[in-house]
């Protein structure tokens, strides 16, 4: 998910045919925001996410975890939202939304019926683009993640995943864990992340994604509405370069094997 190549800001073209006979078309809003569905008219329901092409290979080595930091923050409430609102309203329409973090990206996301598609495009939309990150929040979800690393590092399974990570890309961001550490995420403060936020959560290094019993321009239109409301469409010039700290070369490294000794409440073969 890297910045928008030379397609016109406002223009929309066709991408690929879709699997159902349709088309998978993508408008570019000012600013780079891309928007790309594909329609399935049989369907009565709606997926739509932000997925932001920000993950745990973008951090600094004193952010680790910052990602997957603000995934859960997100939740917490925006400008015009409280966190009871956003449960409220997804749960009275029988919507479904999560969101994960990966190395590469990070996902926001809501299942809705087809008629509901507005109320899913709004509050997703929302939350990517005006959460407020208080300070209040930020120290409860501090608790919350570093419980979730408790139980990751109980997990053998998930401790296979990072030593194999770190056995093959070594001390580059690629090879550390995507939840972050004890230590980073204890020493990490609430405008660290949130300075995070404000700069890498930007319409270059988005995309917006539907597929369901939907129209393209009607999905354009509200994703249009929604983020210019945040302020994120006024600016059409070109976003200062993100720096990647994951962008020099991996050194090939020999054949090792790791052995990780120590007590865990379950047993794992």
């Amino acid at each position: 998910m890297r910045p928008a190549g030379l397609q016109k800001a406002g223009s929309t073209q066709t991408l690929s045919a879709g699997r159902y006979g349709g088309t998978i078309p993508r408008t570019v809003l000012p600013g780079g925001l891309r928007v790309i569905t594909e329609a399935l008219p049989a369907m009565r329901s709606v997926a739509f996410g932000v997925w932001v092409g920000i993950g745990s290979r973008d951090e600094a080595p004193s952010l680790g975890g910052s990602s997957h930091f603000l995934e859960h923050l997100l939740f917490k409430g925006t400008k015009t939202r409280s966190a009871m609102d956003i449960s409220a309203a997804m749960d009275a329409v029988g919507g479904e939304m999560n969101a994960f973090t990966a190395k590469e990206y990070t996902c926001y996301y809501a299942r809705v019926l087809d008629v509901d598609m507005p109320l899913a495009v709004d509050i997703v939309s929302d939350m990517v683009a005006s959460s407020l990150i208080t300070s209040d929040d930020f120290e409860v979800e501090r608790g919350v993640i570093l419980e979730e690393i408790a139980m990751h590092d109980d997990d053998p399974g998930d401790v296979v995943h990072d030593v194999f990570a770190e056995a093959v890309f070594g001390d580059h961001p690629l090879g550390r864990p995507v939840i972050g550490t004890v230590d980073t995420i204890q020493a990490m403060g609430r405008n660290q992340v949130a300075g995070f936020y404000r700069r890498r959560y930007r319409p270059p290094t988005m995309v917006v994604a539907a597929a369901g019993n939907l129209e393209h321009a009607k999905v354009v239109r509200l994703v249009r509405k929604a983020f210019g409301r945040a302020g994120l469409l006024a600016d059409s010039a070109a976003p200062p370069a993100v720096p990647r700290p994951s962008q020099r070369r991996i050194a090939q490294a020999p054949a090792t094997v790791r052995v990780v000794d120590r007590p865990t409440e379950q047993a794992h073969v």
